[in-house]
């Protein structure tokens, strides 16, 4: 081989290496921004869980009042001189 060859075979092999550097570049911010994408969607998805709770906490209580109005009613309709309105 000759010295352009070798210069050839050089400027070429370093030409790949500036495009797979380039690429791990890309490859490496594409990952950074999803790994935002999932920090962010975890906190949503925290937020969500928390309203979740606090609207099934909500649930409970309006099943106990209508529970408690159902027997209510029961009692009066069975039993009207034992209930205070």
């Amino acid at each position: 081989m000759n010295k352009f060859e070798i210069k050839y075979l050089l400027e070429t092999t370093m030409s790949a290496v500036d495009r797979l550097t380039d690429t791990n570049g890309k490859i490496t911010l594409h990952n950074e921004n999803l790994w935002n994408e999932i920090k962010e969607k975890d906190v949503k998805i925290g937020n969500l869980f928390s309203k979740l709770k606090d609207q099934n906490e909500e649930i409970y209580k309006l099943k106990n009042i209508i529970k408690s109005q159902q027997e209510k009613n029961l009692a009066e309709y069975h039993f009207p001189e034992m209930v205070d309105n």
